[in-house]
């Protein structure tokens, strides 16, 4: 029997949404991630079963650390980094490159779901 890949929601920092809104503006989009993106009080969330999704979301901030656009300040270099580390939750991410992230599988228990067990 084969399960279904799990729907989860990946929150993109509010330092991060000025960027975020660009991307999930263009068109034809970048990527199909970027029209998953709505907004939920002043985040961000990324609402996807779809392991390239995910991966497009780390790859995304991976590159800009690796390879920022333009300077990174205190606040948006952490907000890259967490979206890596809440992507990191679900999937397996391998470098590709010097500045890019693939996805190579699904985690089986996320990290969240341990942490956030009740006592």
């Amino acid at each position: 029997m084969t399960t279904l890949p799990p729907l989860v929601s990946i929150c993109v920092p509010p330092a991060l949404q000025a960027e975020a809104e660009r991307l999930a503006a263009e068109e034809p989009p970048i990527h199909p991630a970027w029209k998953k993106l709505s907004q939920r009080g002043r985040h961000f969330v990324l609402r996807t079963s779809s392991i390239e999704d995910i991966e497009e979301l780390a790859d995304w901030a991976y590159s800009w650390l690796k390879e920022p656009a333009e300077p990174l300040d205190k606040a948006r270099r952490q907000a890259f980094q967490n979206i890596i580390e809440r992507a990191g939750r679900y999937v397996y991410l391998k470098p590709l490159g010097s500045c890019h992230y693939i996805a190579t599988g699904w985690k089986q228990q996320t990290t969240k779901d341990s942490c956030h067990k009740q006592n």
